[in-house]
């Protein structure tokens, strides 16, 4: 298809936070610094109260349970090389002000090279990868390409776990298909859903491929695996579309073959 799509990415968004230096509170009475303390307390309480309001309709007890019972029939090493990207990054390229970001990503190297999607870590300024096994990392450096939405992340590791690849065959509209990532605040949630068709999103330089299957904020660099469990594409957004009267949400993915172009 050659029309154009509008798409939404799926990063955790967190609190912001001022950076300018010339503020000293240092020399605030008590009774100022913990009205403070009390205004950034409901701040972060309204921020994760509207995180909740975006997601009521999600059926998380549902969402858990179902992930629970795929992951019975997943490779451990599927999951384990599967990890969490927490990000501190400038707000729309802002000096002073700051957001911590949180996504998915994945590492198809031992030493640790982690693909995310470029919205995750864009204008980042500190970049951590946890590992399920509960290693944690800081990124020795990263890049991307912004026309992809694809990025990769360097670590300095060894032995870690790493995922199978496949940019052989092209997933396909009907190939059943799971995917694994971090959505709501979770951790290594599993979801399945099938391939429904490639289409042209705007901003994008190749086609991407639609999957139907359950993807929200946080999901944004999962890795979709196939039936042999090889990755075939990253999560990286989302589409609305009407159906029958009813608006569904449609998750986006990007076919690994772009990956490796990006990796060499």
């Amino acid at each position: 298809m050659d029309r154009e799509e509008d798409y939404y990415g799926l990063e955790d968004g967190y609190a912001e936070e001022n950076t300018d230096g010339e503020e000293n509170t240092a020399g605030r009475p008590a009774l100022f610094r913990f009205a403070a303390l009390i205004t950034l307390l409901a701040f972060i309480g309204l921020v994760a109260a509207t995180s909740l309001q975006s997601f009521g309709n999600a059926p998380l007890a549902e969402l858990i349970t179902e992930s629970l019972h795929l992951k019975k029939d997943i490779d451990n090493e599927m999951m384990q090389a599967v990890v969490q990207v927490q990000v501190v990054a400038r707000k729309n390229g802002s000096s002073i002000t700051v957001e911590q970001k949180r996504g998915t990503g994945f590492n198809i190297n031992p030493q640790g090279v982690i693909v995310t999607n470029h919205h995750v870590v864009e204008d980042a300024l500190n970049v951590v990868v946890e590992f399920p096994d509960g290693r944690v990392f800081k990124a020795v450096n990263w890049s991307g390409r912004s026309e992809y939405d694809l990025a990769v992340i360097n670590l300095d590791g060894a032995e870690l776990p790493v995922v199978a690849l496949d940019a052989r065959c092209a997933p396909q509209p009907g190939d059943r298909i799971r995917v694994v990532g971090n959505p709501l605040s979770l951790n290594n949630i599993v979801v399945e859903g099938t391939v429904q068709e490639y289409l042209i999103v705007r901003g994008k330089a190749e086609q991407v491929f639609t999957i139907d299957a359950p993807i929200y904020a946080g999901n944004s660099g999962s890795p979709v695996y196939n039936r042999n469990g090889q990755v075939v594409g990253v999560v990286f957004g989302t589409m609305h579309r009407t159906e029958n009267g009813k608006e569904k949400v449609i998750g986006l993915a990007i076919p690994i073959i772009e990956v490796l172009s990006l990796t060499g």
